[in-house]
């Protein structure tokens, strides 16, 4: 089978492309042939395709510029992508696909791109990494906390709140781009989304998404990882820094806890925030280690002893779970969005209400006092891994949504 894989930025720049690269990766290790395709950009990877990609769209650029002209180019590139529909339509010619796989196009490649494999008969499923189909600020965050005032199709909402980068006009072009989505009936034109939560899947037909045509499908991570390491004198967080994965509550919480330092370990436009939060609140037992990659980042976290996740915000199916319950740890974690579906209370973890510094205390000191009770619980993130999250289980669940689609456009 000939896959079209088609996503905004060709380089790992975030759990979206991540999972892009796996996934093609997967596809061809099972004899599949995988056609990218993508906008340009100064760190994309190499791809024999690469002729076709779309021009690059620097949209901070843009809107640093207060024109009318910097203006309308940034709401009109931000619906219609002329250049991206003729080049995805020109590699479709040349290539002929199978089938085609979207996961972030919006804002850049756009929508607009879906007619052209529409009119050649390639089916197209789409993989959602975020909640932008029914959601302008893809988040369902409004000046940092939990909003759905635009579900299910209220978007007007989205410039009354300014809840896109806290900007009046940012916002009416978010609103416009998803105003625009439904009048051209996108979610009617895509033969299948698949959603990495149920949880995403529930918020997609509360946004009048149809569910039969929404399939849920959990990410997957590596499992052959270091699961048996000797535990170290900390427990992290992995992540971005932001100020929606709690981690102000977290360092507060962590610096009355005796006998463990918090490592934070990432990066993030909080990272300066925090680290006065630290100081002021650590008592030297907050530890920032900037990115980690590789082996230093499974050495990091196979020497843990749990991992905390304290988000505010509709987590969708966080990798940092994933890879900690494949490493063998257990979790400590906010009972919200996707994560209680990853985080069995009680039996792979520990989750507290959000927001509740009081309760994360409480759950941090009662998984830092208890090593049998980290080990009973790790083990059993691990099987539930090994059920659900594995490379196999996840091509064996996308083949069935792409021979399902194939076999519904031959009439079958």
């Amino acid at each position: 089978m000939r896959v079209l894989m088609v996503q905004t930025f060709h380089f790992r720049r975030g759990g979206d492309s991540t999972h892009m690269f796996n996934l093609s990766e997967l596809l061809a290790e099972n004899g599949h042939e995988v056609v990218h395709f993508a906008m340009k950009h100064p760190r994309n990877l190499p791809s024999p395709h690469s002729e076709y990609f779309s021009s690059e769209i620097d949209f901070p650029s843009l809107l640093e510029s207060s024109s009318p002209a910097s203006a309308w180019k940034v709401l009109t590139k931000s619906m219609y992508n002329g250049e991206a529909r003729r080049n995805i339509a020109r590699l479709a010619d040349d290539t002929k696909p199978d089938i085609a796989h979207f996961h972030n196009i919006h804002s850049h490649l756009t929508t607009s791109i879906i007619e052209p494999l529409r009119k050649r008969g390639i089916p197209i499923v789409w993989t959602c990494h975020d909640f932008r189909l029914v959601c302008p600020n893809t988040s369902f965050l409004s000046r940092g906390e939990v909003c759905e005032r635009c579900l299910p199709t209220r978007y007007w909402n989205a410039p009354l709140q300014r809840c896109k980068k806290g900007s009046f006009p940012a916002s009416v072009v978010a609103m416009l781009t998803s105003c625009w989505d439904r009048m051209t009936g996108v979610p009617r034109r895509v033969d299948r989304f698949i959603t990495p939560s149920r949880f995403l899947r529930g918020k997609l037909i509360e946004g009048r998404i149809d569910g039969d045509k929404v399939t849920a499908i959990p990410n997957f991570t590596d499992l052959d990882i270091q699961t048996h390491a000797e535990e170290g004198d900390y427990f992290i967080y992995t992540g971005r820094l932001l100020h929606e994965k709690g981690i102000d509550i977290l360092i507060r919480a962590a610096g009355s806890l005796e006998g463990a330092r918090l490592l934070l370990v990432g990066e993030g436009p909080v990272e300066c925030e925090l680290k006065r939060e630290a100081e002021k609140y650590g008592s030297g037992r907050v530890e920032f280690t900037g990115f980690l990659s590789g082996e230093d980042f499974e050495r990091t976290v196979a020497g843990a002893r749990f991992i905390v996740l304290p988000s505010r915000w509709y987590e969708n199916l966080p990798f940092s779970i994933m890879e900690a319950m494949a490493a063998g740890k257990p979790v400590v974690a906010t009972d919200i969005g996707g994560i209680p579906e990853m985080v069995d209370d009680g039996e792979t973890g520990l989750l507290f209400p959000v927001g509740d510094e009081e309760a994360l205390r409480g759950c941090l000191a009662r998984m830092n006092s208890d090593p049998e009770l980290r080990r009973e619980m790790g083990q059993k993130g691990r099987e539930k891994a090994e059920r659900l999250y594995g490379r196999g289980r996840h091509y064996e669940s996308v083949m069935e949504v792409y021979d399902a689609v194939l076999a519904a456009r031959r009439g079958n």
